[in-house]
């Protein structure tokens, strides 16, 4: 019994590492925290005990059982989660590697203690240690973590960028599987033991230098991608300001001789001359200046975007058809619904440009039936028929690699709490997006 209480002690430490996992999924939960602790509870009391009993009574080695159920902790993860496979993967591998650290200080603790033993054999100290020292990491990771790695899950839409953090967290953690001590007895050989310290050291100090560079240089990415994108939308809104101005300009004249309209018009009336009538207000129609700009919906920042991308397609001799009804009471920000809008036109109006003019055409709609939760998004465009795809995913044709465009997309729908679906019919592509407005 004694010893089955220590296994089931050193198999605690997935409790602090699972909740290190969450921490900076604070806003991309399926359900209510309440709700995930219940289960995590449930999930805790139900695996942990069998692990213990099945390393007890198969007399295995420590960790020999939590390696290849890591692979079930990670579905689990995954599915708790509405982000994208990329960040949640790369916080996963991060605390195992983070925990592989931990669980070598307890093995140089455990050496001190128990000189005779080595990692491969369960104690008291050891699992006691690695326990207390993973909930005294994780609770002060709490708050910068909760703040600042939420921040980033949240923002830093970019697989590749996320993709790139795994192999560093898989070296680290082959590191601390290779140089941990089978038997004690090698640390006390020579200088062994300091070198044990000073390479676990060294590590931790690495892997916090690593993630905090990771964060600033995430973190200016980040700002000069969001003052590319203001200065942006202010490039467009001001391009439409100077259209309407211009348009204000260009009927001053016609406003004030307006009175003189009106004389006219009644003189014609007076003597009930209806085709006079009919021809001055024709002609008087024709000299009326154009408005270049259209209403397709109140929201600005969306109704810059459209004319912008309309006056483009417009050059591209494309056919354009929008139908924008945006509810007044959506809580989606105007950055993400122009970061979709415009990367699903952008890639519309470049995607047009390799068919014949006669058939190319863009149909964007935008509804709210029924005054629902969700806004729906759905795009059709002509394109040339090729395509280039990995896995079920586009590729980009301009370059190697995943579509960016496409990526934010999908990651932008999920932050909302929806969903993106890509998919072409010949020479057809479509794109169904749904995103939560309440």
């Amino acid at each position: 019994m004694k010893m089955f209480l220590i296994i089931l002690l050193h198999e605690l430490i997935i409790v602090p590492a699972s909740i290190l996992c969450f921490f900076p999924m604070k806003n991309q939960l399926k359900c209510r925290v309440y709700k995930l602790i219940l289960r995590m509870l449930i999930m805790f009391c139900l695996v942990i005990p069998v692990m213990a009993w099945i390393t007890y009574y198969f007399e295995l080695k420590p960790n020999a059982i939590l390696l290849p159920m890591l692979i079930v902790f990670y579905a689990c993860y995954q599915r708790s989660l509405t982000v994208s496979p990329d960040r949640s993967f790369a916080v996963f591998t991060y605390v195992c590697a983070l925990m592989s650290l931990l669980g070598n200080f307890a093995n140089g603790f455990d050496a001190l203690n128990n000189p005779m033993s080595g990692a491969n054999t369960f104690s008291m100290e050891n699992s006691l240690f690695s326990l207390v020292l993973s909930l005294v990491i994780t609770a002060l990771l709490f708050y910068p973590v909760m703040k600042y790695g939420s921040i980033l899950i949240d923002r830093l839409l970019l697989p590749h960028v996320w993709c790139t953090t795994v192999p560093i967290s898989i070296l680290f953690l082959s590191i601390n599987l290779l140089i941990r001590p089978q038997k004690y007895q090698t640390l006390y050989t020579n200088k062994v033991f300091l070198a044990f310290w000073g390479s676990l050291t060294m590590m931790a100090t690495t892997l916090l230098l690593l993630t905090v560079i990771f964060y600033f240089i995430v973190s200016g990415i980040l700002r000069e991608m969001e003052t590319i994108e203001k200065n942006r939308m202010l490039e467009m809104q001001q391009s439409q300001y100077i259209k309407l101005q211009n348009y204000m300009q260009a009927t001053t004249a016609e406003r004030h001789n307006f009175r003189q309209t009106i004389r006219t018009l009644e003189s014609l009336a007076e003597t009930k001359d209806y085709d006079a009538i009919y021809d001055y207000l024709k002609k008087y129609v024709n000299t009326m200046p154009k408005n270049d700009i259209t209403g397709f919906c109140k929201n600005p920042a969306v109704n810059a975007l459209l004319n912008y991308y309309a006056e483009s397609a417009k050059t591209e001799h494309i056919s354009l058809h929008f139908v924008i009804d945006i509810p007044d009471f959506c809580k989606i920000g105007d950055t993400d619904l122009c970061n979709v809008i415009g990367n699903l036109l952008e890639n519309a109006i470049a995607a047009c440009g390799d068919v014949p003019v006669e058939k190319r055409f863009i149909n964007l709609y935008m509804e709210n039936p029924d005054k629902n939760e969700y806004l729906y998004i759905t795009m059709s465009n002509s394109f040339s028929g090729k395509v280039r795809m990995s896995k079920g995913r586009y590729l980009s044709t301009c370059h190697s690699g995943n579509g960016i465009g496409l990526s934010s997309i999908a990651s932008i729908s999920e932050k909302n709490g929806g969903s993106a679906r890509f998919y072409h019919e010949g020479n057809e592509f479509n794109a169904d997006i749904a995103m939560k407005v309440t």
